[in-house]
């Protein structure tokens, strides 16, 4: 390994081109925490590695983003990268997802959602994000725009950066801006089904945003409607009377026969915990007994078989169904 430092020590006060003709040599040093140790403690080699992200030979520039991807894996890794100086780690992957010509976006997501995963990070590339005209909205409107990269890179990697932000105070006001579209534009991602992993991410980012109360009615408003974005994947084919069905809310009434309900537990565990959060206030527990919340909760329950899933089933029905005058305000 000291050979290896000796290398490295010797590339770090040599220009770039030279650097191009090591690239998987440094790469392959990315395979084990000791190597990404030893090249997150040279920042000359971190600067010119970033310095090729954009290289005209799209391997050299593919090889570059992909040992960010790996150093950016390990916290102390994502903190050098973060602590370079004359050139922004945060700025340069938000340019190259932003560019609908750059080839290897999905690496550059993977980045910042590596970056953003210990929260103490996830703080610092957030206010620097928040210092630029981009900020979260503007990864939002990329994340929901199909087919917006023009060399098909899919940016689902995009998304748990948003659940990552969605974990901070000021994640969560920026995604709830009342005077934007924002939040909104997520809701669609609850039945996405090219992606689980986009799905997963984007559900887990509405849950976080839950956790703020003072915006349950907003959230459970006409406007947003996000009750029935959270019930339609829990529902299934079932039959109701028609008594029961116009009780519904409207995008839950008279489904298709082929109706599938979301076919992973973890999700649908992510799903009633987010109604659960909704079931905080007394005010917010009647909305959602008076739009019948409960039809759609027993015929799941019928046909649920996950234990996990089960448990907060149940709570959840517990709650719904106990005596209107019951309980505290707030739960």
């Amino acid at each position: 390994m000291k050979e290896i430092g000796d290398e490295i020590e010797f590339l770090a006060v040599c220009r770039t081109k030279h650097f191009k003709n090591v690239k998987k040599h440094i790469f392959e040093l990315t395979g084990t925490k000791d190597g990404i140790a030893l090249l997150s403690s040279n920042s000359q080699i971190l600067k010119c590695v970033l310095g090729l992200i954009r290289d005209s030979e799209k391997f050299t520039a593919k090889d570059a983003v992909r040992t960010l991807v790996n150093i950016s894996a390990e916290e102390s890794g994502a903190s050098s990268l973060l602590a370079l100086t004359e050139i922004d780690i945060v700025l340069e992957m938000v340019k190259c997802i932003q560019d609908q010509d750059y080839v290897h976006a999905d690496f550059a997501c993977g980045v910042l959602a590596n970056l953003t995963r210990p929260k103490s990070l996830c703080q610092i590339v957030f206010d620097r994000l928040s210092a630029e005209s981009t900020k979260l909205e503007g990864l939002v409107y990329v994340l929901c725009q199909m087919n917006y990269n023009k060399h098909g890179a899919k940016l689902h990697l995009l998304a748990p950066v948003i659940t990552n932000f969605s974990q901070l105070p000021g994640g969560r006001s920026q995604l709830m801006d009342r005077k934007k579209c924002v939040f909104q534009r997520l809701l669609p991602f609850t039945e996405y089904h090219e992606s689980k992993g986009r799905r997963k991410s984007i559900i887990a980012a509405i849950h976080n945003c839950c956790f703020e109360k003072e915006n349950h009615d907003w959230l459970l408003s006409e406007d947003i409607d996000l009750l029935s974005r959270l019930l339609l994947p829990l529902a299934g084919p079932d039959t109701f009377t028609s008594e029961e069905n116009e009780s519904l809310p409207i995008d839950l009434q008279f489904l298709e026969d082929d109706k599938q309900r979301e076919e992973d537990p973890e999700i649908r565990k992510l799903l009633l915990e987010t109604i659960m959060q909704l079931c905080i206030t007394r005010k917010c527990r009647e909305t959602l007994r008076s739009q019948n919340v409960y039809f759609i909760l027993r015929e799941l329950h019928k046909w649920e078989t996950d234990k996990l899933c089960l448990l907060v089933l149940e709570d959840l029905i517990n709650i719904l169904i106990r005596a209107n005058g019951m309980g505290p305000d707030d739960l």
